[in-house]
């Protein structure tokens, strides 16, 4: 459902109960076209060139958040990468205020300073994305290992591509989890590329493969089925909030590229028999099929609830680009910062600096 915090701020309140094994489809429907949405305003407004730095589409795996996150508690961590803005969504993060971040605008969730790929809402539980490949699996496991010790019953999800299981920290990671038996959930969005190279290229073994050569729990899944999505993840979150680490990867495709630095869109490199195909799978298209049946009323409603989220999101963009630029003294607030010389005691040698009056 949609629902309207206490700033009046529209965000995404779940699909789902955090526990069931089904999910309304309907509200499902509406999160994905929210996400689809939310990104297509945000490349626009990158190719205006008014987004600083990189962009990193969702389009096309809208399923695999929705579906993954509405399985969640409410109070369970979630970490993600560069590709976050359809899981902030997903996570109930406002998207005024995330739209406002993107742009680098005052009332964006990190104060305009985060940008696109740096997303955090402790309020929604979202932890954090980073922009380095696997980054994020450690900061996911140490979240991991709070709770665990903690005995809070609570697990932790974190989201990554398949470009991640190339990367050392991944392997350490899941090792780490194995032996600690922590309440770990790691999403691969496995959408065949690595950037501008086909994994198959650069690896010879699958994330899948990988996870249970390191002895995980792993199940694989149509990432772009976000009811398949949904049982897979809701079965592989009671097993973590019982201490066994799982790994869910989710077949899935990107509709955009990889990319977008800078005004101009990259040109498209993937073959075009490979994009026709997945494309034919689109996650939208596959909802608006399970809900019609043999009735073709689905395709008003899917019309009706487009055009909804359109104003909705026209009007938070509209509102984020007539906001004001951060204060450049900002960039100093809210920064933790290390003395000179190493041996100082932690008070001597840690101060917060608070936001400037």
């Amino acid at each position: 459902m949609i629902a309207s915090d206490a700033a009046g701020e529209w965000f995404s309140a779940g699909a789902g109960t955090g526990n069931a094994q089904t999910m309304d489809l309907s509200d499902a429907y509406r999160e994905m076209v929210r996400i689809r949405v939310f990104e297509e305003h945000v490349l626009r407004c990158a190719a205006a060139g008014q987004v600083p730095g990189s962009v990193h589409p969702y389009t096309g795996q809208e399923a695999v958040a929705v579906g993954v996150l509405a399985a969640r508690q409410p109070d369970e961590w979630v970490v993600s990468f560069y590709r976050c803005h359809g899981h902030a969504l997903a996570a109930g993060v406002a998207a005024a205020g995330l739209a406002r971040e993107i742009l680098g605008r005052v009332g964006g969730v990190c104060g305009g300073k985060a940008g696109s790929m740096h997303i955090a809402d402790r309020s929604r539980y979202l932890l954090g994305a980073s922009s380095i490949v696997a980054a994020q699996l450690p900061i996911a496991a140490g979240a991991a290992l709070a709770e665990k010790t903690a005995g809070s019953g609570r697990a932790v999800v974190a989201f990554c591509g398949d470009g991640a299981f190339g990367a050392g920290a991944a392997y350490e990671t899941l090792t780490v989890a194995a032996v600690l038996g922590l309440p770990l959930l790691l999403v691969c969005e496995e959408n065949g590329w690595q950037d501008h190279t086909p994994s198959d290229l650069v690896r010879h073994r699958t994330p899948g493969e990988i996870a249970r050569g390191l002895g995980l729990d792993c199940d694989e899944v149509d990432g772009n089925d976000v009811a398949a999505v949904h049982r897979a993840a809701a079965a592989a979150l009671a097993h973590c909030r019982a201490g066994r680490p799982q790994v869910l990867v989710a077949h899935t495709y990107l509709r955009h590229f990889h990319a977008q630095l800078g005004p101009q869109p990259p040109g498209e490199y993937r073959p075009a028999a490979e994009r026709e195909r997945w494309l034919a799978q689109d996650p939208l298209s596959r909802v608006e099929a399970a809900l019609a049946g043999p009735s073709a009323e689905i395709h008003e409603q899917a019309a009706e609830i487009r055009e909804q989220v359109t104003e909705e999101l026209t009007g938070v963009f509209a509102d984020a680009l007539a906001a004001d630029r951060p204060d450049p003294a900002s960039a100093v607030t809210a920064v933790t910062a290390a003395a000179w010389p190493p041996g100082a005691t932690w008070s001597e040698a840690v101060t917060v600096r608070e936001p400037v009056a």
